[in-house]
């Protein structure tokens, strides 16, 4: 009876250790599922394993697709920067081309003060007539005020004051 009693002990025991290690290995995979080092290895029903095998190569075609566009983003990128940077330095080049041009031009219109202002004034009066009225406001604007004076009064008086006007930057009234 002792006996028994003791094999019925050590039985209890093992079935217990074993009752125990079966609970911690389902807590610790759930679903029966097993995992070997980091391939990991399930034991599912096959429509289940294929459809996760499809899905994973649905994710991996994705993921290269993703990728690939990725690097034609930045391929993209890349040259939509070099082109802004060209264009930089076209428009930096057009504008040092226009202050050249610009500095020509006041070179030129100092040239023709210049000119205007060695006339008689009736001749002067005479050209600034016949000139594009902008032009004359240039030249005009530029010459001493007694030499204005000189040249407008030698001016027809509807020319002379619409140069007047010009002149002072106001715009034209009617009357």
């Amino acid at each position: 009876m002792k006996r028994l009693k003791f094999v019925f002990k050590i039985l209890f025991i093992v079935v217990g250790f074993k009752l125990l290690t079966g609970i911690v290995l389902f807590l610790t995979e759930p679903l029966g599922l097993t995992a070997k080092n980091e391939n990991r290895t399930y034991h599912c029903p096959p429509e289940i394993s294929d459809f996760l095998l499809l899905e994973k190569e649905r994710l991996l075609k994705k993921q290269r697709e993703l990728e690939s566009r990725e690097r034609e983003l930045k391929l993209l990128e890349k040259r939509i920067e070099e082109q802004i940077n060209a264009l930089r330095q076209l428009s930096l080049e057009v504008e040092e081309k226009l202050n050249r041009i610009s500095a020509i031009q006041d070179e030129r219109v100092k040239l023709l003060v210049k000119a205007y202002s060695e006339m008689k004034p009736t001749k002067a009066a005479q050209q600034l007539m016949n000139m594009d009225k902008e032009m004359a406001v240039k030249i005009l604007s530029q010459l001493k005020s007694s030499q204005v004076a000189s040249i407008l009064s030698a001016m027809p008086p509807e020319k002379a004051a619409i140069l007047a006007e010009a002149l002072s930057g106001h715009p034209p009234r009617e009357y």
